[in-house]
C-alpha cells in the first residue's frame, strides 16, 4: 500500500515543478486568455489554488470511514476563484501561494492517507487514491492547456 500511496502523492506534487517554472516562462503573458473566451493564467491558476484550498479545508480532514461529503457548488466555487484572480498583481505571489497551499494539502494527505479508507463524495464511492486521482487529471487537464497556449505564443 505506501508504494502505490507514494506514487499517487508524487504525482501530486509533480505539479510543482512545473508551475513554479511559469514565474520565468509566462511572465509577460499570464494575464491573456489562454484562448477566446477562455480564462487567463492568472484565473486558472488561481482555480487550481481554490481548489486545493478547499480540499485542504473541506474535504481532506472529514475524509474518515463511511463519511458523506459533498463538493461545493462547483460552477459557483470556480466564478469566485476568477474573481479572486483579480487580488493578485504578481505572478510570483500567485506561484507561491498556490505552491505554499499544495504542499499544505500534501502534508496533511500524507498524514491521512489510507487506501482502506471508504467514504462518498456526492454519493459516489472513493477511496483517497481516487480523490487525489480526480486533481491529478484536473491538473493535467490545465497543463496541457497553458502550455499548448505558450507554445502558441512563443511561436507567434
Amino acid at each position: 500500500m505506501a508504494v502505490k500511496q507514494n506514487k499517487v502523492l508524487n504525482q501530486f506534487s509533480d505539479f510543482l515543478l512545473w508551475v513554479d517554472n511559469l514565474k520565468e516562462t509566462a511572465k509577460d503573458l499570464w494575464l491573456n486568455p489562454v484562448s477566446t473566451g477562455k480564462w487567463s493564467l492568472r484565473e486558472i491558476l488561481t482555480h487550481i489554488l481554490y481548489w486545493d484550498r478547499n480540499s485542504l479545508e473541506m474535504m481532506v480532514p472529514n475524509m474518515l470511514e463511511g463519511a458523506k461529503l459533498f463538493f461545493v457548488d462547483i460552477e459557483k466555487h470556480n466564478q469566485e476563484a476568477a474573481v479572486f484572480a483579480q487580488s493578485y498583481n504578481s505572478l510570483d505571489a500567485l506561484i507561491d501561494d498556490l505552491i505554499k497551499t499544495r504542499k499544505q494539502l500534501l502534508d496533511l494527505l500524507e498524514e491521512k492517507y489510507n487506501d482502506t479508507t471508504k467514504f462518498t463524495i456526492d454519493n459516489r464511492n472513493y477511496t483517497y487514491k481516487k480523490f487525489v486521482n480526480v486533481f491529478i487529471h484536473h491538473d493535467e487537464h490545465h497543463k496541457k492547456q497553458i502550455e499548448a497556449f505558450l507554445e502558441q505564443e512563443k511561436s507567434a
